[in-house]
């Protein structure tokens, strides 16, 4: 069985693409088959990656498939070979999928239509653009599945409940059940209104993760170099130390996102 897994959150600077990479690389060095889809026009995973000269490629790409899905989606999965997981790259005419899909009839089903042809996956992860769109909506509906990483600060907060007030007009407009795996805190940073606003969303939401992955540079360095922190090689010592730190979260977020589904399926 196929997890597909939305990482969402329309505020921007939250970590979301960093975290689709790296629980992605958790997910394959345990062994599982994954790939992870950049449904952002800005294509950020893709450049994370190092992959960003698929983000220029002319011909079959992940916005044409979107919209006339004529094209074999097996076409469009390309390996990243310094990792153990495919991706399907965003590209610059992205730009214009929101308003094509605007214009098209069933647009929240385009991508679902489209991975249903996706074959040999244990989990796809999706990376949403850094709003509430067509592009969210079809994510939304073709996972079933979402993970929200959000920064321990007011704002991300209120971000929050507009994510959480989508999913439900989600829901309700194509009479679907989305199922919140975890809602992981992100880039923390060690203060006393982080604490004091992890409390409170701890009091508030189920699927808050009992820990949280902490501000660390070797994050963005990983990132620079197009690496997940799984095949960033560290520089120093404590930059290693700092790396092993962060798998270990990555690890933990797997176990975490397993045991939900698990708890979702019981339920059925």
């Amino acid at each position: 069985m196929i997890h597909i897994a939305a990482i969402c959150n329309q505020k921007g600077g939250v970590g979301k693409t960093a975290l689709t990479i790296n629980l992605g690389a958790a997910l394959a060095d345990e062994g599982k088959k994954v790939c992870l889809i950049d449904l952002d026009p800005q294509g950020h995973l893709t450049e994370g990656v190092g992959m960003k000269h698929l983000y220029l490629q002319e011909g079959n790409n992940l916005y044409k498939a979107l919209t006339d899905h004529k094209d074999d989606t097996q076409k469009l999965i390309h390996r990243v070979p310094h990792e153990k997981f495919d991706i399907i790259p965003s590209n610059y005419e992205m730009m214009l999928a929101e308003q094509t899909l605007f214009m098209t009839r069933n647009r929240e089903h385009k991508l679902r239509a489209l991975l249903s042809d996706v074959a040999g996956c244990d989990w796809i992860l999706i990376d949403c653009p850094p709003n509430l769109g067509n592009l969210t909506d079809n994510a939304l509906n073709a996972s079933r599945l979402v993970i929200i990483p959000i920064q321990a600060e007011t704002t991300s907060v209120r971000a929050l409940d507009l994510l959480f007030d989508q999913i439900e007009s989600i829901e309700q407009g194509l009479k679907i059940k989305i199922a919140i795996l975890a809602v992981i805190p992100n880039l923390v940073q060690d203060s006393a209104l982080s604490r004091r606003i992890l409390e409170e969303l701890r009091l508030s939401i189920p699927a808050l993760t009992p820990f949280e992955i902490r501000k660390r540079v070797v994050l963005q360095e990983a990132y620079d170099q197009g690496h997940s922190i799984f095949s960033f090689k560290a520089s120093t010592s404590t930059k290693e130390d700092d790396c092993n730190e962060l798998r270990h979260i990555y690890t933990k977020l797997t176990e975490f996102t397993n045991a939900r589904i698990e708890k979702e399926e019981r339920s059925r």
